[in-house]
């Protein structure tokens, strides 16, 4: 691992921080905080204490410092009976900062932000060359931070007279435990190397409107510490080396790796497979798109654009975003055998078929939700349960205007949405499909739980151990050549999942997505793009960028309704065009590896990607724009057409 450059400094008093780089003007202003807590009495729900306003001690230890307050004081003098001791240790790669929570007060302890990192300048004297990358989706790219982070003011919602936040939960919608800034050829990497998962915030801010600059990152924990709790946070670290983003990448998986990260090995077809038509048959307000014996011919209309595979959402009785969490054959699509005759059907011409269910989602006027789900489903802060909405609609207003379906969310520590996941997971495999695929529980909604009844007790930001652990019991389900998938992709889950339906800043082209930063640290994840449903005007872009990332293909036609893929030519031309260049290089796209080796200076409208087989390098080039562009890479010259892409061996 790579020098660290920064270094941080503490008075004795342990109010006052400097941070530091030799040969840069890395700095932070005098009043600085560290750290933050944030304490909850019961009326006051976010209750300020900064480092900067407390008296505390600094006590050397042999691998660094400790730092001791027996007691906090928030911003209008109330002092709490909390004992807290950060620990900061520090050699020559990084610095590792963590902390001991003693609460003896009655007030709770919700939140503790540790490192925190305020900035007034970073390593290069020009602000406006900075860059943030972070883990929103698969990655997202800030230029100049300093300044674009000001759009995340709220007007109205939160204090952003004081900062303007952009908090990012992990997991999801972060997908990795890590941020970094890039500066004058440096890169300062924080990130959170905790033993045990647990939900978390990537929080980046900058100052208020027309005040000094400051940039400021910190990781934000979620004790919610009751009095006689002693709590351990988990260890962050923070490191400051010569390079750019691929070193905060290096750093990262090489300590997922260590711990956490061993992807299950994949059958044979899922490596291979191009992308899916994903249809729904009977639509959440009940119309009836298809029926069992349709699916056959949907997949033979496929395989003419070079798709072998279906993705059947709504194929149970009580129809899509209904009755979940009970899925059952529907007699009048063609009951149990229909399904099942479906299926082979589609086998034996050498397609695939996947079936949905949902694996977080409880419909609130199901029987299972009366009698047991709103139990064990999640609830808020005040001890309400956390709902959803999906207003799904015909060509009425009613249902849009005015919204249809209430579900809640399942807490998955209880072992009764376990058993039924598993039990769900079992019905669709009496089916003999290729992959059961379970919804949205790949990284949606790991949100704080208050509920102490259950089995997570008071420690509500435990859902990531715990579904990680029911991903477990689920992978037990599939043997041989079977397969399990799920919606989002977060590295926590992703060692359990053979692919994932992506849907995740990043998924999709946008300004400022940069799925490389995923790609490139974990490049054993397959995925689908994501919300490209006909031909709009940039239908094309949207596929080449699925393209040059190695994204299977989503082809969700009218968002699955009505027509297959055939319904739209023009659009499945295009990703037969893609899939048979991909074709053409498979060693790479589907038996190689994403890499990031080469960054050249390339127009604005191109996007370059690279993948390693053996000895060799593929460069991927797309080009975004609607004119033609030339340009030199790799010592020659590269000319796209509008909208056009290239794969060529790299020299």
């Amino acid at each position: 691992m790579k020098k660290n450059l920064i270094d941080i400094a503490v008075n004795e008093s342990a109010d006052r921080v400097v941070w530091s780089a030799a040969g840069t003007p890395l700095a932070n202003q005098e009043k600085a905080d560290f750290w933050r807590v944030f304490m909850d009495d019961g009326y006051e729900r976010e209750i300020l204490v900064k480092s900067s306003s407390q008296k505390g001690r600094a006590v050397r230890t042999s691998a660094g410092m400790d730092l001791v307050y027996d007691s906090l004081v928030d911003e209008s003098g109330r002092r709490y009976d909390v004992r807290l001791v950060v620990h900061v240790v520090k050699n020559e790669t990084e610095i590792e900062m963590s902390a001991e929570i003693d609460n003896r007060d009655d007030a709770r302890v919700n939140e503790l932000q540790l490192p925190f990192v305020d900035l007034s300048s970073a390593c290069g004297n020009d602000r406006a060359k900075d860059v943030l990358y972070r883990g929103k989706g698969l990655g997202e790219r800030i230029e100049n931070p300093w300044a674009e982070l000001e759009k995340s003011h709220t007007e109205y919602m939160a204090a952003d007279n004081f900062e303007i936040w952009s908090p990012l939960t992990y997991p999801r919608p972060s997908s990795m435990a890590w941020m970094g800034l890039e500066s004058s050829g440096r890169f300062l990497y924080l990130g959170r190397h905790g033993a045990e998962p647990r939900t978390c915030a990537f929080n980046a801010g900058v100052a208020p409107r027309n005040a000094e600059p400051r940039l400021i990152l910190s990781v934000c924990h979620y004790p919610l510490a009751l009095k006689g709790e002693r709590i351990e946070t988990a260890r962050c670290v923070l490191a400051l080396a010569e390079g750019d983003w691929r070193d905060g990448s290096d750093r990262y998986g090489t300590w997922a790796w260590e711990t956490f990260y061993r992807p299950a090995q994949k059958p044979k077809w899922v490596k291979n497979f191009t992308g899916w038509q994903r249809v729904i048959l009977r639509h959440q307000y009940g119309e009836t798109f298809w029926n069992y014996e349709d699916l056959p011919r949907l997949y033979e209309e496929g395989t003419r654009y070079g798709l072998d595979c279906l993705m059947v959402f709504g194929w149970w009785k009580g129809r899509f975003d209904n009755g979940y969490p009970l899925y059952e054959s529907d007699p009048a699509l063609g009951g149990d055998e229909g399904l099942k005759k479906a299926i082979k059907k589609i086998q034996t011409k050498g397609g695939r078929v996947i079936l949905y269910t949902n694996g977080i989602l409880m419909d609130v006027k199901s029987d299972f939700y009366k009698e047991t789900g709103r139990r064990i489903a999640t609830k808020d802060i005040d001890g309400n349960v956390y709902f959803d909405h999906y207003r799904f609609s015909g060509s009425g207003t009613t249902l849009r205007s005015f919204g249809y379906k209430t579900f809640a969310k399942a807490c998955m520590s209880e072992s009764e949405w376990r058993d039924k996941l598993l039990e769900n997971g079992r019905v669709k495999l009496s089916f003999d499909p290729d992959s059961i695929f379970y919804d949205q529980i790949g990284g949606h909604d790991c949100w704080l739980c208050f509920d102490a009844e259950h089995k997570h007790g008071n420690r509500g930001d435990a859902d990531p151990e715990y579904r990680a652990a029911v991903f477990k019991a689920m992978r037990g389900l599939c043997d041989g050549e079977k397969a399990l998938g799920s919606e989002n992709t977060v590295d926590l889950f992703a060692p359990y999942l053979d692919y994932h339906h992506g849907c995740d800043f990043g998924n999709w082209f946008a300004e400022n997505a940069y799925p490389q930063l995923y790609l490139r640290t974990f490049p054993e994840t397959i995925m689908t793009n994501r919300f490209i449903h006909d031909c709009r005007k940039d239908y094309k872009l949207q596929l080449n960028w699925a393209f040059a990332m190695g994204f299977r293909f989503d082809v969700s036609i009218y968002r699955g309704r009505v027509v297959g893929v055939a319904g739209e030519p023009d659009y499945g031309a295009h990703v037969k065009k893609l899939i048979a260049i991909k074709e053409k290089w498979r060693r790479f796209f589907y038996e190689g590896r994403f890499v990031v080796d080469t960054i050249y200076d390339l127009p604005e409208s191109v996007v370059m990607t690279e993948y390693r087989s053996g000895s060799e390098t593929l460069l991927v080039f797309v080009n975004k724009s609607d004119q033609s562009v030339s340009f030199a890479a790799d010592g020659k010259t590269v000319s796209l057409e509008a909208d056009g892409v290239e794969c060529r061996l790299k020299v």
